[in-house]
């Protein structure tokens, strides 16, 4: 993609400010539903528009613009608010090296490639299945496909392009012993819809026996999360603070944030790393232009760094992580996830679990939830374990507490390391909805807040 031409070129060599960026993106999105033997098709929707920004006596301006011929004029925009009265501001940058690169991930099949009647066929019969194999007609089968092409230039000289595309699916089944589902995504083509009748079997054969599961028991107690839930929390309880624009206004938070800083367990080391390509959340270039890699957030329990955009690295006396990232052209950039997830050890599962001796297996997330102090995360079902051996499966089960009491709370962690992404993302107030992955191993918690679930 080159919709910029050689007026933006210009316009990025000849700044109206202090630093001139200009991000220019085509979108392309389309879900398609089956439910109660009915099809709905949203899409294919389409559009594009760039987003500028200006930096100007330490004062960010910016403006976005509908089509890929307004750059001149948004950049015009956003100078002017630039120089907004007031005098000076404090907003600076670090200093970083321009890039010009491009990157593309390979897809088998593009989704142009693959007729919209193909897509609704086989999504309506992965729908047939799922109700022929639970005798329940109250199931669901979604395809989602996104496309996104994103070329960014700044006056520093960099001048990046990247190509995405992701494609998911969510199945679901609703009743007596529901809901059970299965929510995935990965950056790939239509292929990654195709030969997902053994996972429909596999969800058929869980909601037919959740039905006659016992209730969990509230209570305290010690529990062995699965390499999902681990990843989801890793992202809730610990990844949402580490986005250095997350909580602007908590100097306390902040301070726990330190680095060199004791917060978790010296079996948790986590990482952000961006270069997990198969995967979405990932990438090679972030909205700002900065190359992604791999971020160590802790190390044996101790702080390492924090994730940043161009305006908190230099906040902070660091320098960009490539995480800006923005969900569209009519959002600026902030410091978000990509993949994060717990470092691997060198344990079993049998290991974690005669360590336990007497506690719960959670398999499977249904969701996450942080308010930056507690969480709260629950699980589709859970194991009794009794002397390190597994017993009678149980009913949905959510454990919940205070952040850093649950990171040091963590006893084990296994060598299994596996990574997880779904249809939805990640969302923050004020900002769009983000591709995100996430994963780590099995994980061994100590007491912790245990409840039914819903």
């Amino acid at each position: 993609m080159d919709p910029v031409g050689d007026n933006v070129r210009n316009l990025v060599r000849n700044p109206p400010g202090d630093f001139l960026e200009i991000r220019a993106e085509s979108i392309r999105s389309q879900t398609i539903t089956c439910a109660g033997g009915m099809l709905e098709d949203f899409g294919p929707f389409e559009r594009c528009g760039l987003h500028a920004r200006v930096l100007n006596g330490g004062i960010w301006g910016s403006a976005s613009a509908t089509g890929l011929d307004g750059a001149g004029e948004a950049s015009s925009r956003a100078a002017a608010l630039a120089r907004s009265p007031g005098g000076r501001g404090n907003v600076s940058i670090p200093a970083f090296a321009p890039v010009s690169d491009s990157f593309t991930f390979p897809c088998v099949e593009p989704f142009i490639t693959v007729p919209d009647r193909e897509k609704a066929f086989l999504c309506r019969r992965y729908w047939e299945l799922l109700s022929s194999g639970c005798g329940n007609p109250s199931c669901r089968a979604t395809y989602v496909e996104r496309s996104r092409s994103r070329q960014i230039l700044n006056s520093v000289g960099t001048e990046v392009s990247e190509e995405e595309s992701i494609c998911g699916f969510r199945f679901e089944i609703t009743g007596a012993g529901g809901p059970v589902f299965r929510d995935m995504a990965g950056r790939s083509g239509f292929e990654y819809f195709r030969g997902r009748e053994k996972l429909i079997e596999e969800i058929s054969s869980e909601y037919s026996g959740a039905s006659v599961l016992e209730p969990v028991q509230a209570g305290i107690g010690r529990v062995v999360l699965d390499p999902e839930l681990t990843g989801v929390f890793v992202h809730e309880v610990f990844g949402h603070l580490c986005e250095a624009d997350a909580h602007p206004f908590s100097p306390a938070l902040r301070g726990m944030l330190a680095e060199g800083r004791k917060i978790a367990s010296p079996f948790v080391s986590i990482v952000d790393d961006a270069t997990h390509y198969e995967l979405p959340g990932s990438c090679a270039f972030d909205d700002e232009g900065i190359p992604g890699g791999r971020k160590l957030l802790i190390s044996a329990g101790r702080m390492k760094g924090r994730l940043h955009s161009l305006e908190t690295a230099a906040a902070a006396g660091a320098g960009p992580t490539g995480n800006g990232r923005a969900g569209d052209f009519t959002h600026g950039p902030a410091a978000r996830m990509t993949c994060t997830y717990m470092m691997p050890g060198e344990n079993s599962l049998e290991d974690l679990l005669a360590l336990m001796s007497d506690g719960l297996l959670l398999q499977g997330a249904v969701s996450g939830s942080t308010n930056m102090d507690a969480f709260r995360l629950s699980a589709r079902r859970a194991w009794r374990i009794s002397s390190g051996r597994p017993g009678r499966m149980v009913g949905p089960c959510t454990i919940s507490g205070r952040i850093f009491d649950l990171m040091s709370s963590v006893e084990a962690v296994a060598g299994d390391l596996a990574l997880f992404s779904g249809t939805g993302g990640c969302g923050r107030p004020g900002q769009l909805t983000l591709p995100v992955s996430y994963g780590g191993p099995h994980m061994l918690l100590g007491a912790v807040r245990i409840g039914p679930g819903a």
